[in-house]
C-alpha cells in the first residue's frame, strides 16, 4: 500500500469556494442554472454524493470549463479512497491475474 498522502480536494469543495461562493451564487441558483433539483446539488457540495458524468457536462457549460477538469477531480478523489482503504487494499490482494488463473488452469488439465 502506498504512503497515505493529502487527500485530494474533493469536486463539492472545488465548486464552493471556486466557484459559488466567487460568483454569489447559492445552491438554489446553481440547481435552477442546471435543470436539476436543490437536493443534487447541496449532496455534491457538502461531499454527499460523488460526481457524475452527467454533473460534469452540466458544470463544465455554466461554469466553460471542460468536462475533463470535473470528471478528474473526482477520479483523483476515488483513486486516494481506494489506495488508502485497507479493506480494499486486502480484497485486492486476493485478486488472481488471468495469465496465473490461465497458466493454472491448464497445467490442471495437462494433469
Amino acid at each position: 500500500m502506498k504512503q497515505a498522502t493529502r487527500k485530494p480536494t474533493p469536486p463539492g469543495d472545488i465548486l464552493l469556494y471556486e466557484y459559488l461562493e466567487p460568483l454569489e451564487l447559492k445552491i438554489n441558483d446553481l440547481a435552477e442554472m442546471l435543470h436539476v433539483h436543490r437536493n443534487t446539488i447541496s449532496a455534491l457540495v457538502n461531499n454527499n454524493r460523488k460526481l457524475t458524468t452527467d454533473m460534469a457536462f452540466r458544470l463544465a457549460k455554466a461554469f466553460d470549463t471542460s468536462v475533463d477538469f470535473w470528471l478528474n477531480l473526482q477520479t483523483a478523489v476515488d483513486l486516494w479512497e481506494i489506495e488508502n482503504d485497507m479493506r480494499a487494499q486486502e480484497e485486492l490482494s486476493r485478486i488472481t491475474a488471468a495469465r496465473d488463473f490461465i497458466a493454472k488452469r491448464a497445467a490442471t488439465k495437462a494433469a
